[in-house]
C-alpha cells in the first residue's frame, strides 16, 4: 500500500509548468519519484522553476517551448528523450482563457485559442504515444476546466476547447488502452493561481461563486496535484477514459 503513489523510474513531462497549478503538479511528481521535464512559455520562469526544483533534489530539466509552434513542440519531446530517454507521463497544462460573448470572438481569437488550448494537445500527444505504444506502458493526463462541461457566456471558447481535450481523452483511452496506456482528464473549478487572480479579486463574482459550491472555498493547487499523481500512479491504475472533477463540488450544487 505504501507504494500506490510512488512515481520512481518514471519520467513526466509536464507543460506549462513554470507556474499554477502546471508548477505544482511538475513539483508533486518529482517529489514522488518521478525524473521530470519542465516546460512553459517563458525562458526565465522555466530556469527559476528548474532551480527551485534542484533544491527540492528533484531530478528536472527545463525546456522553453512556445506550444503554438510545431518546431518547438518537436525540440521540445526530442530533447526530452536525447535526455532521459522515455516520456512515461505526459501532463498537458498549457492554456487561454479569452472572455466575450458568441459574437465578440473573431475568427483570430478562435483560431489562435484552438492552437494553443487544443491543437497543440493533439500535436503533442501524436509525438508522444509511438514510444507509448511501444513500450505498452504510458499515462497521459490534460488538464481541462468545469468550462468544458457547463454552459457559460463568457468563456464559450474556452469551454469548447476543454470539451475538446476531455472528449480527446476518451477517445484516446477506447483506442490506446490495449496497449496499456491511460487517458485521462482533470477539470479543475475556481483554483488559487495567477491565472485565476482577477477573479477571486473581484468581491461581487466571488460571493455568488462561493454561494454556489458546497465547500464554500476556492481550490489549491496541491488539490489538483493530488488528483494528477493519483492519476499517474498505480493508485490510477484501473482509471482511464475519465474527467475528474475536482471544483468543490460547484457543478452538483443548485446554489443553495
Amino acid at each position: 500500500m505504501s507504494n500506490l503513489f510512488d512515481l520512481s523510474d518514471k519520467i513526466a513531462l509536464v507543460t506549462g509548468s513554470s507556474s499554477g497549478m502546471g508548477k505544482a503538479i511538475a513539483e508533486a511528481m518529482g517529489k514522488h519519484g518521478a525524473k521530470v521535464v519542465v516546460s512553459s512559455f517563458e525562458p526565465f520562469e522555466v530556469q527559476k522553476t528548474v532551480e527551485e526544483f534542484k533544491k527540492l533534489e528533484i531530478e528536472v530539466i527545463g525546456i522553453p517551448c512556445d506550444m503554438t509552434q510545431k518546431e518547438e513542440i518537436e525540440h521540445l519531446v526530442n530533447e526530452s528523450f536525447k535526455k532521459f530517454g522515455a516520456i512515461d507521463i505526459l501532463v498537458n497544462c498549457v492554456g487561454a482563457a479569452p472572455s466575450g460573448g458568441f459574437f465578440e470572438i473573431n475568427q483570430d481569437i478562435f483560431e489562435k485559442t484552438m492552437a494553443l488550448n487544443l491543437q497543440s494537445a493533439i500535436y503533442l500527444t501524436k509525438l508522444v504515444l509511438p514510444k507509448m505504444k511501444e513500450k505498452k506502458d504510458g499515462v497521459i493526463i490534460y488538464l481541462a476546466s468545469i468550462a468544458g462541461v457547463r454552459g457559460n457566456k463568457n468563456l464559450g471558447l474556452y469551454g469548447i476547447s476543454k470539451a475538446g481535450l476531455i472528449e480527446m481523452a476518451r477517445n484516446l483511452a477506447v483506442e490506446f488502452g490495449p496497449d496499456n496506456i491511460r487517458v485521462n482528464s482533470i477539470s479543475p473549478g475556481m483554483i488559487k493561481t495567477p491565472f485565476s487572480e482577477s477573479l477571486i479579486n473581484n468581491e461581487e463574482f466571488m460571493i455568488k461563486r462561493l454561494s454556489q459550491t458546497p465547500l464554500r472555498r476556492i481550490g489549491t493547487v496541491d488539490e489538483i496535484a493530488g488528483v494528477a499523481v493519483m492519476l499517474a500512479s498505480q493508485a490510477g491504475g484501473f482509471i482511464t477514459g475519465q474527467n475528474i472533477i475536482v471544483d468543490g463540488g460547484t457543478t452538483i450544487s443548485d446554489g443553495n
